[in-house]
């Protein structure tokens, strides 16, 4: 299954009706603007401070790119950084330069910040154009201090040069004093190192002219993975690169009498040390509000244990940070892992931290499980789809050692959903019945986090704009208990009722009723068709998906052809449909189990992953036919 991004999203994929396969006929691609100019540069001093340029043009294209581009967000810290605009002024088509007013220049507090006073550090710097119409450019030049490095002494930095965007010329000049050692990888660029002009540095510059533009491709891996790139930093490996996190982060996961007293009363009663680590995860989650700040944003070092605790919320690192120390408490190690969040799966051949790493996780040795409490509703030891397979920084492996490690994959045994579902055709034509989820490891996570997010008293409203999408319009309600509850495993049930779905009496024909269904339902790969080709890798997640639906006709019916069954297999998965009869009585079994050695599917393999969804597709268009 196409990984998701967020629970709103996985909920809008999958109940998306299969009638919608089909593209729409192509039009002239055209991006809100076009980046005349982008170049950085980087003066990195001996103790990993550097001062960061940057000089940024871009032309705009359409109404859409005024909307856009005509106000530009510059993020910063306070407490580590100091943001200079230089300059900003627009060139209309007529020539004419108007200058950015500096009371349109404005700071404002990030919405991360707002919500978290801990971290008031974190701010925006806006640049607000006027007087901006299609054709004008936009033109800023600002400047970034980090007056104080994440890590003493190094430096690390990482760029992208998006094949996505309509990019005419880039550049990257880094100089750093001859006795700092930086390693460097570079992908699809030019340049290289080149003769400094000051005293005592050396220098390097690496450039991008008339990059050829690709059309974005829906469910695409980050720009980062297939795009021009370049990692330079001074850590001459990931092992350095790890040990270095752990001495700024250590010490704040001290057990202190609070944490100590805190482990005891959630474990109170709780004797197995497996049961333990689980109690004080589930406290984790629940009690601690997590406060999305991307890892470096607000520096490498997380708030003490006991700080946190106090103020109840943190950032990613702070979640591990009082993990940890309530672990350490019964003593249960725990370890930091970095980990990135988002859709980039490349893991640069030098130790740029955190760089691609912007997000940290927990390790449990003694378990050899992996958990995320910042997600909340991650039942123990399962990970949220965005993180499974990835390349990962262990910072201990539980010898002492960091090292680079995979996350796992999602597991047929472990990731599951089983949907039962009972409908039965009135001698009307109207469809009515319900069905029964049961969905362990990945799929109780997505179910969680998309039933979280339903108000209470909408779930008949909820239900009947899913079952107009997946064309059988009616009405219909969910019933399910507290998502946020991790004591229990979440399942939950559905009820339906659309008019008119079958032509009756006969003769006639109908497809199966798949009526509210599964959130991960097998229908979703059939997504796959949207696209006869692609030039990118997508994300996936695996896993084991079986929907057994009993279709009751009326006593008078006479079926006179089902479908047939389906097997498909390849190297990805096997899908398989079953349609047996007993009387009026029609039970279907389908399966769809994934077969993933990676977390993602290359272009030389999506047609594979497209010949099943090909084969789910026509499946649930199969009709049975009855008189």
């Amino acid at each position: 299954m196409t990984r998701p991004t967020q629970a709103i999203i996985v909920l809008i994929l999958c109940l998306c009706t299969l009638d919608g396969i089909a593209q729409a006929p192509a039009a002239p691609y055209e991006l809100p603007y076009t980046v005349l100019q982008d170049d950085e540069v980087y003066e990195v001093r001996a103790d990993g401070t550097y001062v960061r340029e940057n000089f940024n043009s871009k032309r705009i294209n359409n109404q859409q790119g005024v909307q856009i581009a005509g106000q530009v967000k510059l993020s910063y810290s306070t407490t580590l950084q100091d943001l200079e605009v230089l300059e900003a002024y627009s060139i209309g088509k007529d020539g004419k330069r108007v200058d950015v007013a500096a009371d349109k220049i404005f700071v404002q507090q990030s919405p991360q910040s707002a919500g978290a006073p801990m971290f008031d550090d974190a701010k925006v710097r806006n640049i607000v154009f006027s007087a901006i119409e299609p054709g004008s450019t936009l033109n800023y030049r600002m400047r970034i201090t980090q007056k104080i490095p994440l890590f003493p002494g190094a430096f690390s930095m990482a760029h992208t040069f998006p094949r996505t965007w309509d990019l005419k010329a880039s550049s990257v000049t880094v100089s750093a004093p001859e006795a700092m050692t930086l390693f460097i990888e570079a992908i699809d660029l030019a340049g290289g190192e080149i003769k400094s002009d000051k005293p005592g540095t050396k220098m390097w510059r690496w450039t991008l002219e008339n990059a050829i533009l690709h059309l974005p491709e829906p469910g695409s891996v980050a720009a980062t993975d297939f795009s021009p790139r370049l990692a330079v930093t001074s850590f001459p490996s990931y092992e350095a690169a790890g040990r270095a996190y752990l001495d700024r982060a250590r010490s704040k996961a001290a057990v202190t009498p609070t944490i100590r007293k805190l482990a005891d009363e959630i474990t109170d009663g709780v004797s197995d040390k497996r049961a333990q680590a689980e109690a004080l995860y589930r406290w984790v989650s629940k009690e601690i509000r997590y406060v999305g700040i991307f890892l470096g944003f607000g520096g490498v070092v997380p708030h003490s244990a006991d700080e946190i605790e106090k103020a109840r919320y943190g950032d990613c690192k702070d979640h591990v940070t009082i993990l940890e120390a309530l672990l350490a408490a019964k003593g249960i190690q725990g370890s930091t892992v970095l980990v990135n969040a988002g859709a980039s799966y490349w893991l640069p051949k030098v130790a740029i931290t955190p760089g691609l790493f912007n997000h940290v996780i927990t390790y449990l040795p003694e378990f050899k499980l992996y958990v995320d409490s910042t997600v909340g509703m991650a039942p123990f030891g399962v990970l949220p789809p965005q993180e499974l397979g990835k390349q990962v920084l262990l910072t201990d492996d539980g010898t002492g050692q960091p090292r680079i490690a995979n996350l796992p994959l999602a597991d047929s045994r472990r990731d599951r959903v089983k949907v039962v579902t009972k409908v039965e055709v009135t001698p009307e034509g109207t469809v009515k019945g319900g069905s029964s989820v049961v969905n362990s490891g990945v799929y109780e996570l997505i179910a969680r986090q998309v039933f979280s997010a339903i108000p209470k008293g909408t779930e008949a409203l909820v239900a009947a704009q899913v079952l107009t999408r997946t064309g059988q319009p009616g009405t219909g309600t969910y019933k399910f208990g507290d998502a946020r509850d991790l004591a229990h495993p979440f399942g939950y049930d559905t009820a339906f009722d659309s008019p008119n779905f079958a032509q009756m009496p006969g003769p006639s024909a109908t497809r199966v009723p798949s009526g509210l269904g599964s959130l991960s339902g097998i229908g979703g790969i059939a997504g796959a068709l949207a696209q006869p080709k692609r030039d990118f890798p997508i994300g996936v997640f695996g896993g084991y998906q079986e929907e057994i639906t009993t279709l009751s006709f009326p006593e008078a019916t006479k079926i006179t052809a089902l479908p047939k069954p389906v097997t498909k297999e390849n190297a990805l998965g096997k899908y398989t449909s079953t349609y047996t009869m007993d009387g009026t009585v029609i039970t279907i079994k389908r399966t769809l189990d994934s077969k993933l050695a990676k977390a993602t599917v290359d272009p030389s393999e999506f047609p594979l992953y497209r010949e099943l969804g090909e084969a789910v597709y026509r499946d649930f268009k199969s009709q049975i036919l009855f008189q």
